[in-house]
């Protein structure tokens, strides 16, 4: 899921008129904001979805992509790309094996709903500890249970609208930034 900020004529022209004898600078000042702003994005996918789910925020980042403005492109990108979590990195309830455990595995995968209890699944401790859940009545086969991918917690809608909103209020706050910097040094 990609978050993209793409300049239009428009603003181009707006700092142009805000830097009187330097319209020139335009293109780097407005690079230079989104680069910053394309920064705080990735900060604040991290920020938001932890604040929604269970997951850590190196399985958020490791997920993230970044590519930069520059004078000629004047567009900054952050996609997230990745597959479905494993449930074991979420809240998980025990986190040991118990072979003779006869109650349900506990879950939770967003925050605030409190652990759930769910029927089939068990605690193994292979190279770590992982959550199975078998295909059949028989023993074999068996298939790890996952959870949703950094991807589609980032398109939740409340996710996205917080994100975008401190992304263009960053893009703002330094564009002012920057247009001032560059009067100041002339």
């Amino acid at each position: 899921m990609p978050l993209t900020v793409d300049i239009d004529r428009a603003l181009l022209n707006n700092v142009q008129n805000r830097l009187g004898p330097f319209p020139k600078k335009a293109p780097d000042i407005i690079s230079r904001a989104l680069n910053r702003a394309m920064t705080n994005v990735a900060a604040s996918i991290s920020r938001e979805v932890r604040q929604e789910y269970n997951i850590k925020a190196s399985d958020v980042k490791n997920t993230l992509s970044k590519t930069r403005a520059s004078k000629s492109r004047l567009s900054a990108i952050v996609t997230s790309r990745g597959q479905v979590i494993p449930i074991d990195r979420f809240k998980v309830s025990p986190k040991t094996v118990q072979p003779r455990r006869k109650k349900p595995i506990k879950m939770a995968v967003k925050k605030g709903t409190g652990l759930v209890a769910v029927k089939g699944p068990f605690v193994v401790n292979i190279n770590g500890i992982k959550v199975f859940r078998r295909e059949g009545e028989k023993r074999l086969p068996v298939k790890r249970v996952m959870g949703p991918s950094v991807p589609q917690m980032i398109g939740n809608q409340e996710v996205v609208n917080k994100i975008n909103q401190s992304g263009y209020e960053t893009f703002l706050s330094r564009m002012d930034y920057e247009i001032n910097r560059a009067l100041g040094r002339g």
